[in-house]
C-alpha cells in the first residue's frame, strides 16, 4: 500500500507541473485513430488494423484520457 500512495503522490506532482500533457496525449490519440482508419480505407484486409480501425478504440481512448486530464488538470 506504501508503494500506490508514493505512486498517486508522484503521478500528482508530475501532473501539477504538465498540466496539458494529458490533453495533448489525448488528441493525438485521436489523430492516430484518424490516421488508422484512413490506412485502414485505403489497404482494406489486414486483421489488427480492421479490428482497431472498426471499434475506434484510440478514439474513445484519446476522449476519455483528454477529458479526464482537463478534469485533473483544473483539481491540481
Amino acid at each position: 500500500m506504501p508503494d500506490l500512495n508514493r505512486w498517486i503522490d508522484r503521478t500528482a506532482e508530475f501532473l501539477a507541473h504538465h498540466k496539458g500533457l494529458p490533453i495533448l496525449i489525448g488528441v493525438g490519440l485521436i489523430l492516430l485513430d484518424f490516421l488508422m482508419v484512413l490506412l485502414h480505407r485505403l489497404t482494406p484486409g489486414l486483421p489488427l488494423l480492421d479490428l482497431a480501425a472498426g471499434l475506434h478504440c484510440f478514439l474513445y481512448l484519446g476522449l476519455l484520457t483528454a477529458l479526464l486530464g482537463g478534469l485533473i488538470a483544473e483539481v491540481l
